[in-house]
């Protein structure tokens, strides 16, 4: 394990450990009237500063930023820049549901060099540094091997949200067409770790509309080395450029890429 690796998950296991102790806390502020989003605000917070300790204290010269905080420690020009997003997957995080994670990603020169995801709910560690394979809970992962349609599982956002509502018709039209061939999709509002179980093989592939980079650079690093490919709809790897996304491995990849691009072209 690289040691970067080593101290990221350390930092995102201390992080994890807090948040399932107050997450009971958090259920009772909103019975007692507190707003779920201010709750669900001030626990992310306090899971970044966990991380942001440990992350100062072992590159204390190195570029720190965080979701919420943006940049709390600026590096030298030479050192890396590490991204940290202490809770994705709000909407289940807020109900006690398991679907949510926790990411730490390392850049070099704009590119992840090392990531992290954790999900404190099961203690699922995926973690990966460049050129050296993707692992889960300290056992490599390799990406499944189903090249059809039919029969697979897949990943993707459900849209109810402000950002996504407008891509409704094209999702809607998008899961009846996996349905008619007998494909199935899991819908959840964390796309971290719906890509990160694309790459350890449990789901098949997934898209995502609209995404921030930071969703996605930790565990599309894991994804790679895992063995997956992903492109925007329109088949460009640059994905950052507008946040659309598709995941998957190889096989099913070139059957899924002009089936999404039939609807969410741009």
């Amino acid at each position: 394990m690289q040691p970067k690796i080593n101290v990221a998950l350390k930092a995102a296991r201390s992080a994890g450990d807090f948040i399932l102790h107050v997450q009971d806390k958090l259920l009772f502020d909103q019975e007692a009237g507190k707003k779920p989003e201010q709750a669900y605000q001030d626990i992310c917070l306090n899971a970044e500063r966990t991380i942001v300790n440990a992350l100062t204290k072992a590159y204390p010269t190195e570029t720190i930023t965080t979701r919420l905080q943006g940049e709390v420690q600026t590096g030298n020009e030479e050192s890396g820049t590490w991204i940290i997003d202490a809770i994705q997957g709000q909407a289940l995080f807020t109900r006690n549901l398991t679907g949510y994670a926790l990411t730490v990603s390392y850049l070099v020169n704009g590119k992840v060099e090392h990531a992290v995801l954790v999900n404190p709910a099961n203690k699922d560690e995926f973690y990966a540094s460049k050129g050296r394979g993707a692992y889960l809970n300290n056992s490599r992962i390799r990406t499944s091997a189903v090249s059809s349609i039919n029969n697979s599982v897949l990943g993707a956002q459900f849209p109810a949200t402000a950002k996504l509502e407008k891509y409704q018709p094209q999702q809607f039209q998008l899961l009846q067409n996996i349905a008619e061939k007998n494909g199935r999709v899991m819908m959840q509002d964390c796309p971290a770790l719906m890509i990160a179980n694309v790459a350890a093989g449990k789901l098949d592939g997934v898209w995502g509309v609209n995404l921030f980079d930071w969703e996605m650079q930790a565990p599309l690093l894991i994804a790679k080395e895992a063995g997956c490919l992903f492109a925007d709809f329109n088949g460009s790897p640059d994905v950052y450029k507008n946040g659309d996304l598709l995941c998957a491995n190889a096989r099913l990849f070139k059957v899924l890429l002009p089936t999404v691009n039939k609807y969410f072209a741009k």
